[in-house]
């Protein structure tokens, strides 16, 4: 557990010395590109709810930054379109 914690201080250091760019590409590019994805595909009535929503529905699978193949769209509970 103690190891665990070391790792995770030491990814939090890593990417606050990252340039910007670097930082957005490895913490919020994958899930907004999905994201996005998922827009077009769908075309909600009310794009930005949607978005937000997927966002908090599927950060769990981004949040560990150790798999970041995307999730399915389907079923993601955005039944407002």
């Amino acid at each position: 557990m103690e190891n665990q914690e070391n790792v995770m201080k030491k990814t939090r250091v890593d990417l606050s010395s990252l340039p910007t760019r670097q930082y957005l590409d490895q913490t919020v590019v994958p899930i907004l590109m999905t994201g996005l994805s998922y827009l077009a595909k769908e075309r909600p009535a009310e794009p930005i709810s949607a978005l937000a929503n997927f966002l908090l529905k599927n950060r769990s699978t981004y949040e560990s930054n150790s798999d970041n193949s995307p999730p399915t769209t389907e079923g993601n509970g955005d039944e407002k379109s």
